[in-house]
């Protein structure tokens, strides 16, 4: 994560307890339930500055894209009951929710820990970039520029601190699907519809815009790209398939 929200956001995390954080909708969900710290989690190699290569800037306030941005939040707003408390979970929680899609009952440390130290690296690796393309783009979200908007739970604890582009949620969802894609190809098509889903869920809960998901993929995108030609990542993408194909 960035240096800059560091400061508080450790003052945020002793202030309160896990359960509570996760009731609050922290800014980034929880990747394993139960959840654990990550901070010792090392990504592949440092791909920070992949964002300037990948992103344009977001949209400028008032441009056609921004009011294209908030007509298709709108839309979305008006999401069923049903279709909000799948946003709310989408939210808290994220890799359980791609179990399903890749054909498991859940994705934990205690059943799967080679797929869930992939995935921990991976997303240490896209976060990377994320959190310094937020910090070069200080977006504000949605519910911080439009009135009578639907949140999911509270707002971010920080979130007059924290920006919408790219989305944090949206990169991460991508990016679990792609390398659980690369682990178990038959499931692709599961997998990349549960992430589209995932992303979708940050309008339904009034967090991004549009541009913000998009940037996300784009983002996520580039950056399994890279670790394709890792090493190290297909050596864990081989530890995964093993774990998957022994008998339980």
């Amino acid at each position: 994560m960035n240096a800059r929200f560091m400061p508080s956001l450790g003052r945020f995390w002793v202030a309160c307890s896990l359960l509570v954080c996760a009731v609050s909708h922290a800014a980034s969900p929880e990747w394993e339930s139960p959840p654990i710290s990550h901070k010792d989690v090392q990504p592949y190699f440092d791909a920070r500055a992949l964002y300037a290569l990948v992103l344009p800037p977001p949209p400028e306030p008032g441009s056609a894209t921004d009011r294209d941005d908030i007509a298709a939040l709108q839309a979305r707003q008006q999401a069923s009951a049903e279709r909000r408390e799948q946003a709310r979970a989408d939210s808290q929680w994220l890799y359980d929710r791609f179990a399903p899609a890749l054909g498991v009952t859940a994705l934990r440390r205690d059943g799967h820990p080679a797929i869930v130290q992939l995935l921990n690296r991976s997303l240490k690796q896209v976060g990377g970039p994320a959190f310094a393309a937020k910090a070069a783009h200080p977006r504000a979200r949605p519910y911080q520029r439009m009135q009578a908007i639907y949140v999911c739970g509270n707002p971010d604890p920080d979130g007059t601190r924290r920006t919408s582009y790219p989305s944090g949620h949206a990169a991460y969802g991508w990016t679990v699907a792609l390398v659980l894609a690369r682990v178990m190809p038959e499931r692709a098509p599961a997998l990349l519809t549960r992430a589209t889903e995932y992303a979708d869920s940050r309008l339904v809960c009034g967090m991004h815009f549009p541009s913000d998901i998009e940037a996300a993929r784009q983002l996520a995108t580039a950056v399994v790209t890279q670790l394709d030609s890792h090493a190290d990542f297909q050596r864990d993408i081989e530890r995964a398939r093993a774990e998957l194909a022994s008998p339980r």
